[in-house]
């Protein structure tokens, strides 16, 4: 089975900030489009893929370990990390999934099943254009699981849905299998109107590129934080005016998810090969929470639809918030801080 070592989580790709040719999207309207209220949520990037046996790993961010150890399989350890996630104003998880069938796949059942009686949301980071295994990744594969993912889940009183449609977030878009001369948007365009062609949902796609919104209905930004370029957090209220932008031009509703994140060290993780992006290792300190208030303040100022942690429980990357050996519950406490005051504006 996976450990840490093994499959550790991806980080964005750079894409672009150059948004498509005007003639490619809808026409605007002559009035921006009305936007209904949206429940400030709050959701983590969450990972299922360790292994009781894997935390002594070489790519664990610090040195560090969770306060108490455990294996994504195990059922009753989602349910306490549910509780503790609800206890600091968490609203849900955003679980990194790779395909029907595989690990991540059987431990979102699970944790879909220990979400039951409670508020707390499930939706998942969409990776299957990426996975590893087989069969390949072709873009009727990606849109095959797409629609598994919409049947066999989406229905559940605990999926993340807003305003009635059910939620899937992506990440590494321009890794998507692309025919001869598409891009990546045109690929992705292809995809959804095999697997969701009445937009029944509502996907938010991952990156800097503000043109895939031609074809999704949300924007995130899965890395805040650079070796060159530390406060990139402090763009956030720039990437969300390009979405507000394509909101106006294409008339439909686009989602922005600010990112918050209590830090960065994956300067360990060069011990392993993975399945991320490649980029420069680094580390920025946490400095006792200092920079968690930074990317939480730069991401509330860009008046967000809802934030987005990275993460809960990434160790790879060292942004876990989650008890921990070093930091012990500091960072649930800062994260319940948080969470009410954004609840509060």
């Amino acid at each position: 089975m996976p450990t840490p070592g093994a499959q550790p989580s991806l980080t964005p790709t750079a894409l672009p900030t150059t948004a498509l040719p005007e003639a490619k999207i809808a026409a605007a309207p002559a009035e921006p489009p009305a936007r209904a209220p949206i429940t400030r949520l709050l959701l983590a990037n969450y990972f299922a893929w360790y292994s009781a046996n894997g935390w002594d790993a070489c790519n664990l961010s610090a040195g560090d370990r969770p306060a108490r150890r455990y294996d994504s399989d195990d059922a009753g350890n989602m349910g306490i990390q549910v509780r503790q996630a609800l206890s600091a104003g968490i609203d849900g998880f955003t679980l990194q999934w790779f395909a029907p069938g595989e690990r991540t796949d059987g431990n979102l059942a699970k944790l879909l099943g220990q979400t039951q009686g409670t508020s707390f949301k499930v939706t998942v980071i969409f990776l299957r254009h990426i996975w590893p295994g087989n069969p390949a990744a072709t873009q009727s594969e990606v849109a095959n699981s797409i629609r598994y993912l919409l049947d066999r889940y989406a229905g559940h009183a605990n999926w993340l849905a807003i305003d009635g449609q059910p939620v899937l977030f992506f990440a590494d878009m321009d890794r998507i299998a692309r025919e001869s001369g598409q891009t990546p948007q045109q690929a992705w365009a292809a995809v959804r109107a095999k697997a969701d062609p009445d937009n029944r949902a509502i996907w938010v796609a991952e990156g800097l590129d503000p043109s895939y919104l031609a074809v999704f209905d949300g924007l995130y930004v899965y890395k805040i934080v650079h070796a060159d370029y530390p406060v990139a957090y402090l763009k956030a209220t720039r990437w969300a005016a390009a979405v507000r932008q394509w909101e106006q031009q294409t008339g439909r509703r686009k989602l922005w998810f600010g990112t918050i994140s209590p830090g960065w060290d994956d300067t360990r993780s060069v011990c392993t090969a993975d399945l991320r992006t490649p980029s420069k290792p680094f580390r920025l300190e946490r400095a006792d929470g200092a920079l968690y208030r930074a990317t939480f303040d730069a991401a509330v100022a860009s008046n967000p639809d809802g934030l987005w942690l990275n993460s809960w429980n990434e160790w790879v990357e060292g942004t876990y918030v989650e008890p921990s050996e070093q930091y012990g519950e500091r960072y649930l406490e800062l994260t319940r801080t948080l969470a009410g005051e954004f609840r509060a504006r």
